[in-house]
């Protein structure tokens, strides 16, 4: 990693062989100004054909997940599993600081593609491997989905409540907390190999990244016995309830202490609601008689006919002012269309080349002086640098041009 100009991010050269997983991580480094250099089989990234589509009209270019995921970076197509994809792969080996995949344990060693073997030829490379359940272990050859990684991991069952049956975060939030773990284990690999110019092996399991994120579910066991889920209605005043819009999270209890209940019951009396006064009984301070069914049906008949007056926004902002603990529960339109992230200038427009269109995009969750993130380019089309990146290893046109006659890469 060359820091002579620019920040190191600017001199950072990076290789994803192109999956679902470690797409996310070679993003968080290509906005922050890496090359990242995505090599896709001639079947290309799955994630092309997957849904969303772009005005969902299905295409090579058209899947959101795929442009989202993408930008910034430049992509070529490459057979490696062929004589001259291999070697033009090693060639590349050399001038990169880290490699990105997510292949089957042991799956480059059998192509003769193994960390061993990419170090011998650049002894300060890192290359991070995301895989499921790891590179060893009992598991490590098991196939897998989201679905599996997020049961294997302790959050399907978290994500529950009471006898609920578990529930499932949509858009593969496991894979992004693979990745992430990736991309700041990556991060200290690079600046070691910056330091002592030792490369390293990353093993970056997706199960033991979604069993970091379970809160104190595992420490509750080993230290009480007691298997918790998430808490759910447990009790009146506490938990999600329907609003004019959608929607709204109260939390108006909190064992004996008075001074969350008091000010919403208050608001309730100024707004006239029906049998509001009830909820001014002694009886509501008791957490046990809180949690009866039967209390939780009143404060529920009672605070609907209070919060079915207005949107959710309208709920919360007011909830502020008077020290009353109600928040939004938004969806993908309420985020989108949200004051503050608006104020923040979080969402992003980009035209992109390959589907003729503009996409909104998500901004950073971080803001750094010195370390600007920017939207440059969009995701690359299919095979849209293979000439550029084949170039450079010194390849000829006509060299390239007989690869793809032959299957061994695209170029567009």
């Amino acid at each position: 990693m060359n820091q002579a100009e620019g920040n190191i991010f600017n001199n950072l050269r990076i290789v994803e062989l192109a999956g679902e997983l470690g797409a996310y991580t070679g993003k968080l480094y290509a906005d922050l100004g890496a090359e990242v250099i995505r090599v896709e089989s001639l079947e290309g990234d799955p994630t092309r054909r997957e849904k969303p589509f772009y005005k969902d009209v299905p295409g090579t270019e058209n899947g959101l997940r795929y442009q989202y995921l993408n930008t910034n970076k430049k992509g070529i197509v490459l057979d490696i599993t062929t004589p001259e994809g291999k070697e033009a792969f090693l060639k590349l080996i050399p001038t990169i600081d880290l490699l990105i995949e997510s292949f089957a344990p042991g799956y480059l060693e059998s192509l003769g593609l193994g960390y061993e073997t990419l170090s011998s030829l650049n002894p300060k490379l890192v290359h991070t491997a995301i895989t499921p359940y790891g590179q060893y272990g009992p598991y490590k050859d098991y196939p897998y989905s989201d679905l599996t990684t997020m049961a294997m991991g302790g959050m399907l069952f978290l994500a529950g409540a009471d006898n609920d049956k578990p529930a499932l975060a949509p858009d593969k939030q496991s894979f992004f907390q693979a990745d992430l773990y990736a991309a700041l284990g990556s991060m200290l690999a690079v600046m070691h190999a910056d330091l002592t110019s030792e490369g390293q092996f990353i093993d970056v399991s997706i199960q033991e990244s979604v069993a970091t994120a379970l809160e104190n579910a595992i420490q509750t066991y080993d230290l009480e016995g007691r298997i918790r889920r998430a808490a759910g209605a447990v009790e009146a005043g506490y938990g999600t309830y329907t609003c004019q819009d959608g929607h709204v999270y109260v939390m108006a209890a909190m064992g004996r202490n008075t001074h969350l209940w008091d000010p919403l019951v208050k608001w309730l009396l100024e707004e006239k609601i029906p049998n509001a006064e009830v909820l001014q009984g002694e009886e509501w301070q008791e957490p046990d008689y809180r949690k009866k069914e039967e209390a939780k049906d009143v404060f529920k008949e009672i605070f609907e006919q209070f919060s079915a007056r207005y949107p959710k926004n309208v709920l919360y902002e007011e909830s502020q002012k008077r020290n009353v603990v109600i928040y939004p529960v938004n969806n993908a339109k309420d985020v989108l269309e949200n004051f503050q992230l608006y104020y923040r200038n979080y969402f992003r427009e980009m035209y992109s080349e390959s589907i003729k269109g503009k996409l909104t995009y998500p901004g950073p969750p971080y803001s750094l002086e010195k370390l600007p993130w920017a939207l440059k380019s969009s995701a690359p089309a299919f095979g849209q640098h293979t000439v550029e990146v084949l170039s450079e290893l010194g390849y000829s046109i006509e060299e390239i041009k007989s690869m793809g006659e032959r299957g061994v890469s695209y170029a567009k």
